[in-house]
């Protein structure tokens, strides 16, 4: 059987539409292409707060004269921008400024006289370990020369003992004998001058030693006394120093000049006397409220992005940041939380206060399960408005 007599019509249209774009299969395509984005695509869930702000944590320094004197110098100007340690007011500091000089001077001339002193300590130490040791070998030299005179003694005495008795019996000459006694008297008198030897070098020794050592002792007493002078110098050009900083008015932070005094070249201030505010900036935060259901989707380290209300987002763009913490219940009806500025686009001012609406990734989901899940909210919604509510007990407590 022919597929021509079956369906005469159908196949004639086929044939005269052969070669021709299939133009019916471009809605099929679409159909195909949205229905697996529709159950397959991930798209971000966001949780959109029901108000935010930016808030900025700021700290107010106010800054008052420490000092009485007369203004030489200013740059108090409000609303201008300082850094910390800029100089906002001089006083008169000539008089201070002279006795830093006199106590920088003073504690340079001690350092040199400092490394004198101990230099010479050193140089009389060595010395007096030197002389001991060239006093000990002059005392054993002394004593050697002791022990020989002592040895010579005994020998001519013993010779003078013998031609003693030898001269009585007449056998040696009168002269021998006197030769022989004289000689003896000699190694004596010998013996007797190194004995003296030995006892002056020993004397000398200790009065040299005695004279170093009240040397040394001098001399520790003289650096004690100009460490001393040197402690006190420093800590009298220290407080001096601070005596002369503290007429030079400094901003203590980073900020802005905010409630200024009319401070002028030539005016007498007085300790205590406001000069000016300093309002230093501070980290930039964002807090937000959320409703109840959010509770227990908005975690620590998600990311958001916040749109401010007045600066449009196509043209200013967003900020971006990331929940730091969440609030554990509700308080009057909402979640606060907190969130950290990770991006501040630029063109946007850092003004405390500014509202704006926060959305944050709280997960992923197909557009079939965002389908579903307004379905059930629509139904869940009427089913909660039908239910009757329960009736507080009449006196209860």
């Amino acid at each position: 059987m022919k597929v021509e007599g079956l369906f005469p019509r159908t196949w004639r249209t086929l044939l005269r539409q052969r070669g021709k774009p299939a133009l019916w299969l471009l809605p099929v395509g679409l159909i195909a292409v949205w229905g697996i984005w529709f159950f397959h695509a991930r798209v971000t869930v966001y949780e959109r707060s029901v108000q935010a702000r930016l808030e900025l944590h700021r700290e107010v320094y106010a800054i008052d004269a420490p000092v009485d004197g007369r203004v030489v110098g200013t740059q108090v100007e409000l609303h201008r921008s300082v850094h910390a340690g800029d100089v906002l007011v001089e006083l008169e500091h000539d008089e201070q400024a002279r006795q830093v000089a006199e106590a920088e001077a003073v504690l340079e001339g001690l350092g040199p006289q400092l490394e004198a002193s101990r230099a010479e300590l050193e140089a009389e130490q060595l010395a007096l370990v030197e002389q001991k040791g060239q006093g000990v070998a002059g005392v054993e030299e002394a004593r050697a020369r002791l022990t020989d005179a002592e040895v010579v003694t005994r020998r001519a005495q013993k010779e003078a003992a013998s031609f003693q008795q030898l001269f009585e019996r007449g056998v040696v000459s009168e002269m021998e004998w006197i030769r022989v006694r004289t000689e003896m008297e000699r190694s004596q008198a010998a013996e007797q001058a190194a004995r003296a030897t030995l006892t002056r070098v020993r004397s000398e020794g200790s009065m040299q030693s005695t004279d170093r050592r009240t040397r040394l002792a001098s001399l520790r007493g003289e650096i004690a006394r100009l460490e001393s002078e040197e402690r006190v110098a420093r800590a009298t050009l220290e407080r001096l120093r601070d005596e002369l900083e503290r007429r030079v008015i400094r901003a203590p932070a980073e900020g802005i000049l905010g409630e200024t005094s009319s401070v002028r070249v030539g005016a007498q201030l007085e300790e205590g006397d406001p000069i000016a505010t300093v309002v230093a900036g501070g980290p930039v935060r964002i807090v937000a409220q959320f409703s109840p259901e959010a509770m227990g989707r908005i975690r620590a380290g998600q990311r958001a992005r916040m749109r401010l209300e007045g600066f449009s987002w196509t043209e200013f763009g967003m900020i971006e940041a990331s929940v730091v913490a969440v609030a554990s219940e509700a308080r009057d009806g909402l979640v606060r939380a907190e969130l950290s500025v990770d991006e501040l686009p630029r063109g946007i001012p850092l003004e405390h206060g500014l509202p704006g609406t926060i959305e944050v990734e709280v997960g992923e989901a197909t557009p079939m399960q965002l389908v579903l899940r307004t379905m059930g909210q629509g139904l869940d919604g009427p089913a909660r408005a039908g239910q009757p509510r329960a009736q507080q007990p009449k006196g209860g407590s």
